[in-house]
Order: C-alpha cells, then sequence, then structure tokens
C-alpha cells in the first residue's frame, strides 16, 4: 500500500485526463470454491486497487467529477463476521488512509448512479471480467450484456496513467525492480562482448566498459 498522496494525486490525474462524468470502480466479490463461506483466496480488482488501495471485498467505488467527489461503497463487518476475522480496522478508516472521507452503505451507490443516469449525466465504467461485474452493470445501469463494452476515454485514461511506472511502484514490486536490473546487465554484457569482437586494444575496452557500467 501506498502513501495517501500517491492515491490522491493519481484519481486527480484521471479526472483531468478524462475531464467529465462520473467514473465508476467495481471492486471483486469474493467467490464460493464449493460454498459460498469457504472461497478461493481473494484477489482485489487491480484498477481498484490503484486508485483507492483497499482489497476488502464487495466494495464499488465512483469517482464524480463534475461534483468533484469521490465514495467508497461498502458495508462495515457484522458482528457474525467479527467472529471469524477479528477486530480490524473499519472502512472509514481505511478510506481516510487513502484521502477518500466519504464512505456510504454498498446498496447506495445504485440510487446514486441512478440519479445520475436520470439527469442524462454520462456514467463511465471499464469492460468487465467478472459474472458478478456484469450483473451489476446490467442491474445498476441497464446495460445487457452484449452491450457492455466499457468507456473508451476511462479505459485510455487508466492505460496512459499505469503505462508509467513511477518510483514507489518499482520499489514496492520486487520482480519489476529485479527485471529492469537484468536487463540492464544483459545489455551491459551484450555490449561489452561486441566491443571485444571489434578487436579493440585491451586499454579501448576497459576505458568503454567503465563508461557503460558507470
Amino acid at each position: 500500500m501506498f502513501s495517501k498522496e500517491v492515491y490522491v494525486q493519481r484519481r486527480d490525474a484521471l479526472k483531468k485526463q478524462v475531464g467529465s462524468g462520473i467514473l465508476l470502480f467495481l471492486g471483486n466479490d469474493e467467490m464460493g470454491l464449493n460454498y459460498e463461506d469457504n472461497a478461493y483466496r481473494y484477489r482485489q480488482d487491480s484498477s481498484f486497487l490503484y486508485y483507492f488501495g483497499i482489497s476488502n471485498a464487495s466494495l464499488s467505488a465512483i469517482i464524480d467529477i463534475d461534483e468533484d467527489r469521490e465514495i467508497i461503497f461498502g458495508d462495515e463487518l457484522s458482528i457474525d463476521m467479527i467472529v471469524w476475522t477479528g477486530i480490524l480496522p473499519t472502512l472509514h478508516a481505511q478510506a481516510l488512509e487513502v484521502g477518500v472521507s466519504d464512505t456510504r452503505p454498498a446498496l447506495e451507490v445504485i440510487s446514486y448512479l441512478k440519479k445520475a443516469k436520470e439527469g442524462g449525466r454520462e456514467i463511465h465504467y471499464l469492460p468487465p471480467y467478472r459474472p458478478e461485474h456484469r450483473i451489476k452493470l446490467l442491474e445498476w445501469l441497464g446495460i445487457p450484456f452484449s452491450e457492455q463494452k466499457g468507456s473508451i476515454p476511462f479505459i485510455r485514461a487508466i492505460v496512459k496513467q499505469r503505462n508509467h511506472k513511477s518510483a514507489e511502484e518499482i520499489d514496492q514490486n520486487p520482480l519489476a525492480k529485479n527485471l529492469v536490473l537484468e536487463t540492464i546487465h544483459f545489455y551491459i554484457d551484450y555490449l561489452c562482448r561486441w566491443l571485444e569482437d571489434l578487436k579493440l586494444t585491451d586499454k579501448d575496452i576497459f576505458l568503454v566498459s567503465s563508461i557503460v557500467k558507470n
């Protein structure tokens, strides 16, 4: 998880890229293995994590560009769930850590989107890839399965933003960091062997190799 400022900056940049409308983020739900409470290992939607940083199940969020609002929708843990999970930070507390002060019950997203749709406002969403996402888009926005293509401006804005990795992202992703280092070392070694094939003197190779490696 990154600092609050990182998530705030990401959302601000996204708002500037898209320009207007409501950006809808659908978090992933738990998926039962052989019954509801025996679920597969949970994985949050990547775009939801990138902009909101919370890995709880059954969340959704909106960025209302025109009204300058950011809201996370989700339910707090019930007593029955706390018996199994233990005491955990509230959703509101987690939202504050990523710069979002407005949290509401999960179902309130439906009325929010309904009001926006009735007002003729544009609602941007990403192409769904899970069954629960498709069902929500059908029930919440009335979009048939065959027409759930996603918002092109929303898609392009996210691709453009996520295509450039910050120093924080590389530092927190050891695989990416190692890949960059391995790639650099590969081309340095390749260049050194190429220089040797040119039949340069040892002094020439030493000078050039030192410059490249530094």
